[in-house]
């Protein structure tokens, strides 16, 4: 008896000290809208499940491409952007939220759109929906920061696009009663360095600050800027020597600058596309923001015939590595695809998954022949990758798995269901967040590089949540850690008041969310735990009981 009370007494001593301030759950709420009157569609992600709430109006936003919508650390939805307009969880324009990306191709403009006759109603067609991102203040849980290019097209070679600056605007969610006030917008840093459409934001090997990384127009050099908060205060060049661009043609031009630069989970490799059926695989130090180049490699060129009898050659060139960095999936016209890049040879390595990524009409029936049926991947909060464009749903259920073991839902293979369940009509869109989980690189040297950040991060710390604590159903589970990563073997037991484990599970790398049932299960007291390392980390009670 005496062997049980000790661990149950030092579980009651951490459902008291546990911490929640350091969940990080930003990213758990993406965004979508419905073509009934274009109202907005908010995604809350349950981890098994994906809760939807429509609202009950019409939207004064366009999302026709993407948004990105931010919730605090617990997970509560704070505001959402088109790039150009800021929209408070309530729904309406933030003050301050209209007038970003002002001189660029990204500039907004006002129309009146035909199916909405308020003149306020901000209409853009021409912004990149992946050239914004929005980071969190690690100091001040009210302060976020939107991360966003100053788009120009056709001043270089070949109509590309161009970006000469970047621009970050403040916005500030302890205002106007918790409804938030865009501070300042549209200050520029970052000027003169001709870069791509695309940028990758990587935490700095301290856990908090955030390296903005771009590469140079024609793909042979990179640029690291390290923001302390909202300051500049590193740049960092990077020359890629032995590569060339003397073989591009225009359609090489555009591919390589016109996507995105994606980075790994650990924020140690990126990739992106280095002209038409060929990637780039580099290095990225998150102590010095410097960028080495470490493979290039094929991905492969396929024919498609189109709609209209066309023969098409398609490339993939959207790209997502799986959670652990084993794994690189990509996506094109023609195919979806993943490559190991722990292969020797990994152009030899590629594996086709599912069919072809047609696109879908607004009722998820495949319209063959219409190409098209994809976008950017993303992470969920789940361990899951996401590749949502409007009604075309695709889903990696386990994607540090190889090949067909990674359990790629395409949607145009599952039509006329969604991927994301039944009844899921709506336009959705992959939320395209760093990994705000990402944390220092402890006992480098790195995490105190900079004096200036030496600052602990407030109330971090392991805990666990079990919601609602009195249930007879569904019970979602999340976590906290203070880090999070491949190295980290986090998982969570519920025990019985007799010591006996009734469930496990154990979470993907940078994963914080898990549901399980506990229908059937004996009315009473039970004990959630986390465990680390094959450690008790944290605990929570839950009731079972109607």
């Amino acid at each position: 008896m005496k062997h049980t009370m000790r661990p149950l007494f030092t579980l009651a001593a951490m459902l008291v000290v546990a911490q929640w301030a350091f969940c990080q759950q930003h990213d758990r709420h993406w965004m979508g809208k419905t073509w009934d009157q274009y109202k907005v569609v908010t995604m809350r992600f349950e981890e098994d499940s994906i809760s939807y709430q429509v609202t009950p109006e019409q939207s004064l936003i366009m999302i026709e491409s993407g948004t990105i919508a931010m919730s605090d650390a617990a997970g509560e939805l704070q505001f959402y952007t088109n790039g150009n307009v800021v929209v408070s969880w309530d729904h309406h324009i933030m003050q301050g939220g209209k007038g970003f990306n002002q001189g660029s191709v990204s500039d907004d403009f006002l129309n009146d759109p035909p199916w909405y006759s308020d003149p306020d109603t901000t209409y853009n067609t021409m912004y990149n929906p992946y050239t914004y991102r929005i980071i969190p203040d690690p100091y001040d849980g009210h302060i976020y920061y939107m991360v966003h290019a100053f788009v120009l097209y056709g001043e270089l070679n070949c109509e590309q696009l161009h970006i000469p600056k970047m621009q970050i605007s403040k916005i500030d969610m302890s205002a106007n009663g918790g409804r938030g006030k865009v501070v300042y917008k549209n200050r520029y840093f970052d000027e003169g360095f001709p870069g791509t459409s695309g940028f990758a934001l990587v935490r700095h090997g301290n856990g908090r600050d955030w390296w903005v990384v771009r590469q140079q127009y024609d793909g042979l050099a990179y640029h690291a800027t390290l923001l302390y908060r909202d300051s500049v205060v590193q740049v960092v060049e990077s020359g890629i020597p032995g590569l060339s661009t003397d073989w591009f043609d225009c359609e090489d031009w555009v591919t390589s600058t016109s996507n995105l630069l994606y980075a790994s989970r650990d924020g140690s490799m990126l990739v992106d596309n280095y002209g038409v059926g060929w990637a780039k695989l580099l290095s990225f130090d998150r102590c010095s923001g410097k960028v080495l180049l470490m493979d290039t490699f094929a991905t492969g060129i396929t024919p498609l015939v189109v709609g209209n009898g066309d023969l098409v050659q398609t490339s993939p060139y959207t790209f997502e590595f799986s959670p652990s960095g084993h794994f690189l999936y990509g996506a094109g016209w023609a195919e979806f695809a993943q490559w190991d890049l722990e292969a020797s040879d990994i152009a030899t390595s590629k594996v086709k998954l599912g069919g072809i990524p047609w696109a879908l009409n607004d009722d998820q029936t495949v319209l063959v022949g219409s190409a098209g049926g994809f976008t950017a991947f993303a992470h969920g909060p789940d361990g899951r990758i996401y590749n949502l464009w409007r009604t075309a749903h695709s889903v990696i259920e386990y994607p540090d798995e190889p090949g067909e073991a990674s359990g790629l839902c395409l949607a145009a293979d599952y039509s006329p269901v969604s991927c994301l369940g039944p009844g899921v009509p709506y336009d959705l869109f992959s939320g395209r967040h760093p990994n705000f989980r990402l944390g220092p690189l402890t006992g480098s040297g790195c995490d105190t590089i900079l004096s200036s950040t030496k600052q602990p991060v407030a109330g971090s710390g392991y805990s666990v949540k079990a919601s609602p604590t009195v249930a007879s159903g569904q019970v979602e589970v999340a976590i906290t850690l203070p880090s999070y990563g491949g190295h980290v073997t986090a998982e969570v037991q519920v025990v019985d008041m007799l010591g006996r484990v009734l469930h496990r599970h154990s979470f993907p790398p940078y994963a914080y969310l898990h549901t399980l049932d506990v229908s059937g299960w004996p009315a009473g007291l039970y004990n959630v735990v986390l465990l680390e390392g094959g450690r008790a980390r944290a605990g929570a009670r839950l009731v079972v009981g109607k």
